[in-house]
């Protein structure tokens, strides 16, 4: 029998035998470990040695009295819990608050009413029932915070290993990116890779929503578009007479996405996406926009402007049609891919940031390294905001054409 499962143990404290057997009288036969103690010294030996739940204390002993007893008893590690009950014919209000301040819980006053020494044990009991299950939930809990935060952790190393861990190498091409999930686990996702030797492939991709759902779809999808070698992925496919590859366009990218991830409508997830095809030959950038702002293209020596291609969020309807758009890009031309978290932020006077500024940092950027000219935006907008703690994932890929 484990502990938790014994009787409740009582220790009865009295130097005067007629009241010890009052007391055990009274208590006897109602489930409890009765445990019999003369004096002061006796009390704390057997206290020690027996930890019982609730001890009944006479005050007034010779030698060691009440107080001093339940004043040891608070002190001792092994003994603090046990609740104590003074048993005393004093009635001054000095001795009562001196008790409690020493750590009794309650006190019943002599000659004993046996109706009233039950109430008070049985109260106070429940009350230690109460807690000690109140603690033990607390010590569930936290061991399930523990691991949840553990799992949160381990989910999110495998999310930040789908970032671009090295950037591809093009002649005539900068890249540059900064991911900022506004939570430990983020439900964007965006990264940078080589489909074959003349295309590079770019993705920036925001679920509705946050938290582990949305972690986990945006996981699920940034996989599906990484390049494989097997029929998994969806950015290229083996070309006819199995030599080589075919680049799928990206429109046709987002239709395939459409019908792969069907909205979840009890978790409401879907998501949006801005992916693109970047031959790095005729620098001709192709992309499909489904429900994410279009990139901001900022051409040399120009202002920057918006090039929108408007498509529906995938997942939201089975027949979503999607386009492809072009844009050629010119020696010094730069473009952003971002997601809708870095301009949706709002101020104190819930102002939203919104593009036009964005395009004025991007602008005042134009001849910082591309990797500064991104800090700068995410920077601008956390000001903007007034704090550090961004409502939204923000996800940014930048490009700079430059020449061969």
């Amino acid at each position: 029998m484990s502990r938790m499962d014994e009787p409740e143990r009582l220790l009865l404290v009295d130097d005067n035998p007629t009241n010890l057997q009052v007391l055990y009288q009274t208590l006897n036969g109602r489930g409890y470990k009765l445990l019999i103690a003369k004096n002061g010294e006796d009390a704390l030996r057997i206290a020690l040695k027996a930890q019982p739940n609730l001890i009944l204390l006479d005050i007034m002993m010779p030698g060691v009295d009440g107080f001093e007893v339940c004043r040891r008893l608070k002190t001792d590690p092994e003994t603090r819990d046990a609740a104590v009950i003074f048993l005393s014919a004093l009635d001054e209000a000095k001795d009562k608050v001196k008790g409690l301040e020493l750590g009794a819980v309650d006190f019943v006053s002599k000659p004993f009413n046996p109706e009233e020494v039950i109430a008070r044990v049985e109260t106070h009991l429940k009350i230690q029932r109460l807690e000690r299950s109140l603690s033990r939930r607390n010590e569930e809990l936290e061991a399930a915070n523990r691991k949840m935060k553990a799992d949160l952790e381990a989910a999110a190393r495998v999310q930040r290993a789908l970032l671009p861990s090295e950037l591809p190498s093009a002649p005539g091409c900068e890249f540059a990116w900064n991911y900022r999930p506004c939570e430990e686990l983020g439900g964007d996702g965006l990264n940078i890779f080589r489909i074959d030797d003349r295309h590079i492939g770019m993705y920036v991709l925001d679920v509705c929503g946050h938290g582990v759902p949305s972690a986990l779809l945006a996981v699920t999808v940034s996989r599906r578009l990484l390049p494989s070698t097997d029929q998994s992925s969806l950015v290229r496919e083996p070309a006819e007479g199995g030599r080589g590859y075919r680049i799928t366009p990206p429109a046709e990218v987002a239709r395939r996405l459409n019908r792969l991830f069907p909205m979840d409508f009890e978790a409401r997830l879907y998501f949006t996406l801005l992916y693109a095809v970047l031959d790095t030959q005729t620098r001709a950038l192709r992309f499909v926009s489904a429900g994410i702002p279009g990139p901001v293209l900022l051409p040399e020596g120009r202002p920057a402007q918006e090039r929108e291609a408007p498509g529906v969020p995938i997942g939201l309807l089975e027949d979503s049609q999607y386009e492809d758009a072009v844009i050629p890009l010119a020696p010094g031309d730069r473009i952003y891919f971002h997601s809708d978290g870095l301009v949706e932020e709002h101020d104190a006077q819930r102002e939203e940031y919104g593009r036009e500024r964005l395009k004025r940092v991007i602008e005042a950027y134009r001849e910082a390294p591309l990797g500064e000219s991104i800090e700068a935006c995410i920077a601008d907008v956390v000001a903007w905001r007034g704090d550090d703690r961004l409502k939204d994932d923000v996800s940014v890929i930048a490009m700079e054409a430059r020449c061969s």
